[in-house]
C-alpha cells in the first residue's frame, strides 16, 4: 500500500532534439538527436516522486506490447507500485512524437487512441492508507467526465485524502464553470497557456479566480520561467535554469509540490520545492532525466 497514489497517463516518448518546425515537413530532415524516453503525466510524477524517496504508487493502463512491458520493467526496476492488471490486451500503449526546437519548445505528435486515452473510473483503486492522490492528466481520458470525476474526488474527500488535479492540454476551450468536481480538488495545477484556455476572458489571474469559486482549495498555474503563479502573486524560481527542453517541466513542478504536501512543508515552501524541480527538468533533454544528473 502506498500513501501517495498518481493517476492517469504512461507512455513512450519519441524525443526528436533539434527541429526546426518550419523545414521539418518539406522533405528529408536531419535531426539533431532521436531517442525513446518514458512519459505520461503520472509516470513522470510518479518516477520523481520515488526518485526522492516517496511512497508511491502508479494507477494506469498499459497495452500489453513491447512498449507497455518497457514501461512495466521501469516500474519494476524502480520499486514503483501499480495496479495488478496494468497491462491490458484490449489497448495499444502510447509513443508520442515529441518534436523539440532550439529554444526548447515543443510540438507533438500522437495517435487519436491508445492506452492513455482508455482510464476510467472503475480502473481506479485508490490505496485504503493513501494520503495523498493526485489526478495528473485532467482532460486526457474521455471517459473521466465531470460526472464521474465528481463521484471520484467527493468519495476521496470523504476518506481524508488530500486530493490533487493536474491539468493537461485541453483539446478545445473549456468553460470551467462546468467543472463541479472542482468542489472536492484541494490542489489544482495548470500551466499558463491551459490557464488561458480554461477562462473565459483568456487570462490566467480570472482562471485562478474562476476555478476557486468552483470550490477548488488551492489553484498554482505553472509559468515557466518566471515560476508560477499563486494567490495573486508571482513566485519565482530561486535558481536560474537554463532551457533545453520543456518536456516533462511541468510533471516535475507537480511531483515536487507533493513532495512538500507529503512532509507536511507550507504551501510556500512546497512552491519552492516545485519551481526547483521543475528548472531542473528543463536543462535535459525528456521528462526525467534531470534525475540521472542533479543531486
Amino acid at each position: 500500500m502506498s500513501k501517495i497514489n498518481v493517476l492517469g497517463a504512461a507512455c513512450v516518448d519519441l524525443l526528436v532534439q533539434g527541429v526546426d518546425k518550419e523545414k521539418v515537413f518539406s522533405g528529408s530532415y536531419k535531426a539533431d538527436r532521436i531517442f525513446s524516453m518514458y512519459g505520461g503525466d503520472a509516470l513522470n510524477e510518479s518516477i520523481v516522486l520515488k526518485h526522492f524517496g516517496c511512497d508511491v504508487r502508479l494507477i494506469s493502463i498499459l497495452g500489453n506490447d513491447s512498449n507497455g512491458r518497457w514501461i512495466k520493467d521501469k516500474l519494476d526496476n524502480e520499486g514503483i507500485a501499480y495496479n495488478p492488471d496494468i497491462l491490458r490486451d484490449d489497448t495499444f500503449t502510447y509513443l508520442s512524437i515529441v518534436l523539440i526546437d532550439d529554444k526548447g519548445e515543443r510540438y507533438f505528435i500522437g495517435t487519436r487512441d491508445g492506452n492513455i486515452k482508455s482510464l476510467k473510473t472503475e480502473d481506479i483503486q485508490v490505496d485504503p492508507d493513501c494520503r495523498i492522490a493526485c489526478l495528473a492528466s485532467l482532460f486526457i481520458s474521455p471517459f473521466l467526465d465531470n460526472a464521474s470525476l465528481e463521484k471520484l474526488f467527493r468519495e476521496l474527500k470523504e476518506r481524508g485524502i488530500t486530493t490533487c488535479c493536474d491539468c493537461s492540454t485541453p483539446k478545445e476551450t473549456r468553460d470551467i464553470g462546468r467543472f463541479s468536481f472542482l468542489q472536492y480538488v484541494d490542489y489544482f495545477f495548470c500551466n499558463h497557456q491551459e490557464a488561458e484556455m480554461l477562462s473565459k476572458t483568456g487570462n490566467i489571474e480570472d482562471t485562478a479566480e474562476e476555478i476557486k469559486a468552483m470550490g477548488a482549495g488551492h489553484v498554482i498555474i505553472k509559468c515557466g520561467a518566471k515560476g508560477c503563479y499563486y494567490e495573486g502573486k508571482y513566485y519565482a524560481p530561486e535558481e536560474e535554469c537554463r532551457v533545453i527542453d520543456t518536456t516533462g517541466a511541468g510533471d516535475s513542478f507537480v511531483a515536487g509540490f507533493i513532495k512538500g504536501l507529503s512532509q507536511n512543508r507550507n504551501i510556500e515552501e512546497c512552491i519552492r520545492i516545485a519551481n526547483r524541480f521543475g528548472g531542473k527538468a528543463c536543462g535535459y533533454t525528456g521528462a526525467t532525466t534531470w534525475l540521472e544528473k542533479e543531486q
